[in-house]
Order: structure tokens, then sequence, then C-alpha cells
């Protein structure tokens, strides 16, 4: 969300309309769920997907209407054999968009964008929006209860702070449905150690939606020279890698280092911290060296379960790209809270 926030603020600026289309609906095998979205203006697509195909195709038409209308519009798709056979997909389910436009002349409307973009870099907040409303109209429910945007009642304010919500759902309060979803920074991937895995780890995670900071004591390894798409610290040592960094249950900490020593010095970092995901690349035998050590310093069982290691799937990885890819993998898996196939899982 966070980018196509930003690219709709920038086409707004430019003074060009643009439409939002947000899948607020899923079911059956449609290929993506609620939060998926685009933004698309009259020529067409501008960023992001919903699904690809035919229905996607469907999705962008609905937005390049929308920018010439003004009007909000829920487009419902079901992925019949028909239109399934038509755009080479097996999906059997249906989809619901909302579609949103935006016009650079609304100014209030316009603003509130900007809001959400700046919200998404770390704020956080909730963007609440009426499901069957012919205008777009956004409230942004910040996490402390302040509000920004088209005026909620108390009573739905509290209702929608209090829905439990991990990305995006519908909630009913009184006679009015809204579509609520989180605004936050994207999920970030830590890499603990520049060297050769690292690079295509790197490539790799900012192409499927990390924020990407790549740690190294050495600033040959650490610039951005290696890891252009990422945030690079050279850190003086791995005992206090993450002080600077405030780690959060939303990150990933790979650890990838260049050497044993390292990689349990940054192991036993990132076990004092929250992180939602913790991986170390190595075989079993290095493993069962550095979790000896590290209960020996007073860390639990329980706490060493929290390390995916050997890091990745298990899919025979073998060069730095492979290996790189079985990472991403694991990760997509825990941001999915998907468990990885009986015959990937790690021996």
């Amino acid at each position: 969300m966070q980018e196509l926030l930003h690219l709709l603020c920038s086409e707004l600026a430019a003074g060009r309309p643009a439409a939002l289309a947000t899948v607020v609906f899923q079911a059956g095998s449609a290929p993506r769920g609620a939060g998926s979205r685009l933004l698309a203006g009259p020529k067409g697509l501008l960023g992001g997907t919903t699904g690809g195909g035919l229905a996607e195709a469907r999705v962008i038409e609905a937005c390049a209407k929308a920018c010439e209308t003004q009007e909000a519009s829920v487009l419902d798709i079901a992925m019949d054999g028909t239109l399934a056979a038509r755009s080479e997909m097996i999906c059997g389910g249906q989809v619901r968009v909302l579609i949103e436009p935006f016009a650079p002349e609304n100014r209030e409307l316009a603003n509130v964008a900007s809001l959400a973009a700046a919200a998404a870099e770390g704020a956080g907040c909730r963007i609440v929006r009426p499901y069957a409303s012919t205008r777009t109209s956004w409230t942004l429910l910040y996490d402390d209860g302040s509000a920004a945007g088209a005026r909620l009642d108390d009573a739905a304010a509290k209702t929608l702070l209090a829905a439990p919500l991990d990305e995006a759902a519908l909630v009913p309060c009184g006679e009015t449905v809204y579509f609520c979803e989180r605004c936050q920074a994207s999920e970030r991937m830590i890499i603990v150690g520049g060297g050769h895995v690292s690079r295509p780890t790197a490539a790799i995670a900012g192409l499927t939606g990390f924020a990407v900071h790549v740690l190294d004591d050495r600033p040959e390894y650490a610039n951005s020279g290696r890891f252009p798409n990422a945030e690079v610290h050279v850190t003086p040592e791995y005992a206090r890698c993450f002080d600077a960094l405030h780690v959060t249950p939303r990150d990933y900490i790979v650890i990838v280092t260049r050497g044993h020593l390292f990689d349990g010095v940054a192991a036993a970092q990132a076990l004092r911290t929250p992180a939602g995901y913790i991986g170390m690349i190595g075989s079993t035998r290095k493993r069962q060296q550095i979790y000896a050590k590290l209960l020996e310093s007073g860390f639990t069982e329980q706490d060493l379960a929290r390390i995916h290691a050997p890091i990745g799937l298990d899919i025979g990885a073998e060069t730095p790209e492979e290996i790189a890819v079985s990472i991403l993998a694991e990760c997509i898996a825990v941001r999915r809270h998907a468990p990885a196939p009986v015959t990937w899982r790690k021996k």
C-alpha cells in the first residue's frame, strides 16, 4: 500500500486523476485476497495488481471510467469457467472490488491521501470508508484514537478501532458497513552480514515488498553500491547491531554473517528483540554448536525455537541465488501464516 499511496499522491500533484481498486471480498480460489489493490488512471495501469488476467483488465477499465465520472463503485467478478478459460486461469472463486476515484481538484481528498502516505511511513492508522457509497470518502483513524478526513460518529469510530484487524476487513457499524484496512510501513527484513548470499536475498526481498536493511561491520560490504535497494548500516560490533533499529514483531531478521562466532552473537541479540522471524544460515552441526553456547549463556529451548535454522525452505538450494529464494520462500510462508508443505520442511 505504501508505494501505491505515494504514486497516487504523485499523480494528483501532477494534475492527473487516478482510481484505487481494492479487493474487499474474496471467496473460493480467486487469485488475490482482501486488501490486494492496484492504481490506474484514464490510460491504464499505474501500479499494483488484483490478480492479473481478464479479471484485472475489467478492474482497470472500471478505474478508467471512475476517473471520468468521479463516482465510486463496487465491481463483482465471478471467476467462472468462461472467464477462467479465456484468461488461462483455473480459479473458480469470486472477488468484489471497491473502485475509488481521486481528482486533483478535490484538495480535501488529496490531502487525506497524503496523510495516509505519511502514516504508511511509520505512524500507523486505519483507512476507513463506507463500503456502498458512490463518493470516495476516507477517514484515517490513528491508533491513538485521533482521526482525520471524513467525520465518523463516536460509536462507529469506537467499533472500527476495536475490530480485530490483521490487514483488511468489512466492519458493520449500525446500518453502515465500512471497509477498514491497516495503513502502516512495510515489513522490514534486517539482513545481518553483507556477503555473497545477502546480495540476492536483499534484491528478492525488495521485490516481495520488504523494506530491506543490511548490517555489516565492514564498510566495503555495507555500502549502497552492493545494495542499491537497501538501507545499509556499518555496525561497529555485532553485539549491539540492533540497538538503533527499534525492532518490532513485524521485522524479519536474517543472519548470514561470515562466521560462526558472528552468527552466534547476532542470534543472541536477535533473541532479545520481539522480531517476528529470526533465521540463521548454516549446517545442522553449526546450529547445534551455536545453540549449545546460547543455552550456556542463559537462553532456553523455548527461546531457541524462535530461530529458523538452517534458514530457508529445504528445496535443495546450492547457489547464493537459490539460497536467497529458499529464504524468501520461508519468510513469505511466515508472513502469510502458511505452513510449508511436508515435503519441503527442514530435515
